[in-house]
């Protein structure tokens, strides 16, 4: 059989085959490869095979070495933390910390800088553990360099979570700290902490002692302005019911404007000192307030750019200095412009209703009037979810586990808490501790999850035949040594159809079943992977299925949320429908419910279901790709027809094909057995991996097994501390809320109260336009005689005259 030159495919073909890439089987009457071509080829492609074991074993030693250094852990971290990514950042930490308790430099800076993070990232119980470990290890020399910064942070934390009775424990271990690494940023916390403790004398003799160079200098000196505000203010004195607060001296607070007005001087070179300035200038335009400085105080907050996070105070108090000196129309101005720079600012409410009432006083009724109603159309739902909210239990436990429920996303708005409110909420008293108590709850059960997940993955993966994939540098090994045996196998892929062009008959006998059995093989064998681009491809094949599934997951998960918004819709119809006018019988209603109530439960059914889809599926993708069944067939495929090529070739060599095939099998039996030994040789290296992967694995499932009893000993301590919390955190969430709803209603309130008094206005206005027209009409009327009279008295009788 010859090569037809006309073939515009065997270039290529003969190319591939060189490159050691896959080619298509031929099978009796097809095109074959050339028998001395495939002589070569192969003899090439084997002879490459042992100049690649070295790759192999570099692989390995690179996984049994360490991937990185502390100090590169340590620059990572710092690198997530510079992009907010605290929690990734926290991670490297810990393993800085775990790995290297014993390491003189890393060990310290990882844990500094584990409890900034946990700090940055508002984890103020963690970051106060780390920080009190640093603290307590003052006695070693590695942690002298950390006790300023930690003590610093202690004294923030604090203050944040309002423990002022820790404070005199932090300022204790103040003490032992040597004056030479003191430095101004211990003496600006301890000022800070002595300031709360309402210790004047103290705050300002530390905060004195602050450095003008140092970065907490601006703080400090507003710090002292705060002090002498308190100290020039007296104790307040009981008021008898009627009497009016006494004034305020002009006098009172000179000596702390003097101090703001020295803050506003320093230079404003950073963000954090560019909004103490501005709160100096807040500072000052109050205290002019207070002292009935109205032109001083408009200047004062005049300083105050649109940039600053201060700008929408500044322009509600702004407001009240222009009420205050009859500016009607720029105190509303300047609460326009806090409606549109700052809609959700807490001053929003009192604002609009502010605005109202300037424009009541100016005589723009209407537009009074559609300033009070869009109040009350704003907060009085507001006020009736909330009013429902607190309506459905009087339990604290009860309603801290409906508060602690992620049903702020939920699809239903009607019944969900509106965010202003819950914003108000958590910024009342005792608010922010406890809403952080049910964030942080929420967050570590997020967390717990997550974790879960994670070991149920690494599970799948450790159990399953590829478990390779869980280790990069054995993978890559791995991948490298299949592509060598790929390779041999391609190799003799090539001698199988050199065979077959020196005989393309089927045979008979032993040798014929020899050549039926390799001849079924060689489709199957050619599309074993030898390139990276194969294996990527495989790679992308195999996840490409899941991803589809994964699809039609989600549609799945699109049409339960659109039945679940279309169930909510049914329901608020029903429930509104009497106000719309359309009003149905009692049963009808009832049947209502009873099937919406079995189509939520469907749903919930459905979503569990979807649940555990989607778990599968994750677990799934975990699973394939690399080493997965197609790995095992291909070495299936390989063992078969490297077993049926020597037989045939070794009945070929003995004369049972022919002369011509005899000579051709003597000729490729050497290739063969070379190839036998270089499959040898990559199969001892491939044990080798699959050797230290099972190492790697039994100490992984011992990690994951000691990790899992920590999650799950962490859940029955998060449980413990949820039962605790959940009767304090109640009571104060429900509280908060209470104060909401009573803020809410007297909004609503002084909305009505507008809307009344806009009314009385233009009663009175209708009327006082009515007297004046009864007035004007008298009096036209009374000129009308008047002038009759005259001219009834010019035109007389002559006769009556006579």
């Amino acid at each position: 059989m010859t090569w037809d030159t006309g073939s515009r495919g065997l270039p290529a073909l003969l190319g591939l085959l060189v490159l050691g890439a896959a080619t298509t089987a031929a099978p009796a009457g097809a095109w074959a490869l050339d028998s001395e071509r495939a002589y070569t080829s192969a003899s090439q492609q084997i002879g490459s095979v042992t100049s690649g074991l070295g790759a192999i074993q570099a692989a390995i030693h690179k996984s049994r070495g360490e991937q990185r250094t502390p100090a590169q852990r340590i620059a990572d971290a710092q690198l997530l933390m510079g992009s907010r990514d605290y929690e990734r950042a926290a991670n490297v930490l810990n393993q800085v910390v775990e790995k290297y308790p014993d390491h003189p430099t890393a060990f310290p800076d990882a844990l500094t800088l584990l409890g900034e993070t946990y700090f940055r990232s508002k984890q103020y119980l963690s970051a106060r553990r780390v920080f009190l470990r640093i603290v307590a290890s003052s006695a070693e020399p590695r942690f002298a360099a950390y006790q300023a910064k930690a003590l610093g942070r202690l004294v923030d934390i604090c203050l944040r979570i309002k423990d002022y009775d820790a404070l005199d424990a932090v300022f204790a271990s103040m003490n032992s700290v040597p004056a030479s690494t003191a430095g101004s940023a211990l003496a600006y916390a301890r000022g800070k902490g002595l300031y709360v403790k309402k210790d004047f004398g103290g705050a300002k003799a530390s905060l004195g002692a602050v450095d003008p160079q140092s970065e907490y200098f601006h703080q400090a000196r507003y710090l002292l302005g705060l002090i002498a505000v308190k100290e020039a203010t007296p104790p307040p004195e009981p008021l008898k019911e009627g009497d009016a607060p006494p004034a305020v001296p002009k006098t009172r607070y000179v000596a702390a404007i003097d101090l703001f007005q020295k803050v506003t001087q320093l230079p404003a070179d950073t963000a954090e000192h560019r909004r103490v300035i501005d709160l100096a200038w807040l500072a000052i335009g109050r205290l002019f307030y207070e002292a009935d400085q109205w032109s001083q105080a408009v200047q004062a907050y005049g300083h105050i750019d649109r940039v600053s996070p201060e700008f929408g105070t500044m322009l509600y108090e702004l407001a009240w200095v222009y009420v205050r000196l009859g500016d009607v129309d720029r105190a509303q101005r300047s609460l326009e412009i806090l409606a549109i720079a700052e809609p959700d600012s807490q001053n929003i409410a009192d604002g609009s209703l502010l605005r109202g009432d300037l424009m009541l006083r100016a005589g723009r009724f209407e537009k009074a009037l559609k300033v009070y109603e869009g109040v009350r159309a704003t907060y009085d739902p507001m006020r009736a979810r909330v009013d429902a909210f607190l309506g459905s239990t009087s339990d604290p436990a009860v309603y801290y586990d409906k508060l602690s429920q992620e049903q702020l996303e939920a699809l239903d708005t009607t019944t969900s808490l509106p965010p202003l409110a819950v914003q108000w909420a958590r910024e009342a008293e005792d608010g922010p501790a406890a809403f952080a108590v049910i964030d942080d709850i929420n967050h570590c059960r997020e967390l717990i999850k997550q974790s879960n997940e994670l070991i149920e993955k690494l599970n799948a993966v450790l159990s399953s035949p590829n478990r390779v994939r869980a280790f990069p540098e054995l993978k890559a090994g791995e991948e490298k040594a299949l592509a060598l045996l790929n390779r041999v196998a391609l190799a003799r892929l090539a001698l199988g159809q050199g065979m077959d062009d020196v005989e393309d008959d089927s045979l008979s006998g032993e040798i014929g079943s020899a050549r039926a059995r390799r001849r079924a093989l060689e489709k199957r064998l050619a599309r074993v992977p030898v390139t990276d681009a194969d294996f990527q491809d495989r790679e992308a094949q195999a996840l490409k299925q899941w991803n589809t599934q994964s699809q039609r997951l989600q549609q799945l998960t699109l049409q339960t949320d659109s039945l679940q918004a279309t169930i909510n819709g049914l329901r608020r119809l029903l429930r509104e429908g009497p106000h719309a006018g359309v009003v149905r019988d009692p049963a009808s209603i009832a049947r209502f419910e009873i099937e919406l109530a079995q189509n939520e439960r469907d749903l919930a059914l459905y979503r569990q279901q979807t649940d555990v889809l989607r778990k599968q599926v994750s677990a799934g993708r975990v699973q394939v790709g690399f080493g997965d069944q197609r790995f095992i067939e291909d070495a299936q495929t390989r063992k078969a027809h490297r077993d049926a090529l020597t037989r045939e070739a070794e009945l070929a060599a003995a004369g049972a094909g022919g002369a011509d095939l005899a000579a051709y099998a003597q000729r490729i039996l050497p290739v063969l057995r070379a190839g036998d030994a270089a499959d040898a040789k990559v199969e001892a290296a491939l044990r080798d991996i699959e050797g230290e992967v099972a190492q790697k694995s039994s100490g992984l499932r011992q990690i994951v097994g000691r990790e899992t009893a920590n999650v799950v000993h962490y859940s029955v301590q998060l449980d413990a501390l949820d039962r605790e919390a959940r009767l304090v955190v109640g009571e104060v969430a429900m509280r908060n809320f209470g104060l909401v709803r009573d803020r809410l209603k007297n909004i609503i309130l002084r909305a009505d109260v507008g809307i009344t008094e806009e009314a009385w206005e233009v009663r009175e206005e209708q009327m006082t336009r009515v007297r004046s027209l009864q007035v004007e009409r008298a009096r036209e009327d009374r000129v009308l005689k008047e002038e009759l009279n005259e001219v009834l008295d010019d035109s007389g009788d002559p006769e009556d005259e006579k």
